[in-house]
């Protein structure tokens, strides 16, 4: 069953690499609702095929605090690459991610993300990093872009959660809009670092309320870092705990809808 589950993964690898410039050469030449519904629906319908071909069991605590439209960031913990395929799949298809200007190299995966509205930056060229967080809050007054970001700047290896980097906090109190907090678990286990092959796995995912820009408009980036940090290891090790049997709770699946 292993073997018939990893070649139909890479069989769904090969079509995203055929189907990928031809979505991104629409995508790119569509405007307003119309570019919106076509993201959606091909980008999110990815996200969540991410864990459906592998057989991965999604469940979600809190979808009900996702906002109904943007402007709006998200800010996760990173243990795997499938932390942006979940976010697309299951909180927003459109949300455009702050990524490291190396994924430029991999086919296709940075049109794929400028035409979301990401911005793929150069981490040693500060001018470059400010007129990307220029362009993105530019985007958020004008088109309600949501954002996503990862501020531990990388994936974490031992399941940790990191610290967060204060730079990754200037896009935040410079655009004064909501945070969403999200908490993911899972992840590393159904795709760890330095590696495509996609496992099963059960990932768990908390959607926490949306912090309001007035509630951190006073903090400076290393206090704001800190303080999301905090939000999310928290939520991360509840998370763990209801996993491990030590925490009995409500849960929600990726539906929205009480299963236990």
């Amino acid at each position: 069953m292993e073997f018939i589950r990893y070649i139909r993964i890479f069989i769904a690898f090969l079509m995203y690499m055929l189907y990928a410039p031809f979505f991104t050469r629409k995508a790119s030449r569509l405007k307003g609702e119309e570019k919106e519904k076509y993201i959606s629906f091909h980008v999110g319908r990815w996200g969540r095929r991410a864990f459906e071909w592998a057989k991965s069991e999604v469940v979600i605590f809190g979808k009900e605090n996702i906002p109904k439209e943007g402007p709006y960031i998200i800010v996760a913990n990173h243990r795997s690459m499938l932390d942006i395929s979940f976010i697309q799949g299951y909180v927003n298809p459109h949300a455009g991610f702050i990524a490291k200007k190396e994924l430029d190299k991999f086919f296709t995966v940075g049109d794929f993300l400028r035409v979301l509205g990401g911005e793929l930056i150069d981490r040693d060229n500060p001018r470059d990093a400010i007129k990307a967080i220029s362009r993105l809050i530019k985007r958020m007054k004008e088109e309600k872009q949501v954002v996503a970001i990862f501020p531990e700047g990388t994936r974490s290896q031992d399941g940790k959660v990191h610290e967060f980097k204060a730079g990754s906090m200037k896009i935040i109190l410079k655009s004064k809009v909501p945070v969403l907090p999200i908490a993911i678990v899972g992840t590393d286990r159904s795709m760890p670092k330095g590696t495509f092959y996609i496992k099963r796995a059960r990932i768990v995912a908390s959607i926490l309320p949306p912090i309001q820009p007035q509630e951190f408009e006073n903090m400076k980036t290393p206090e704001l870092a800190n303080f999301l940090r905090n939000i999310i290891v928290k939520e991360v090790e509840r998370i763990e705990r209801i996993e491990g049997g030590e925490e009995d709770v409500k849960r929600i699946d990726d539906k929205g809808v009480d299963v236990g």
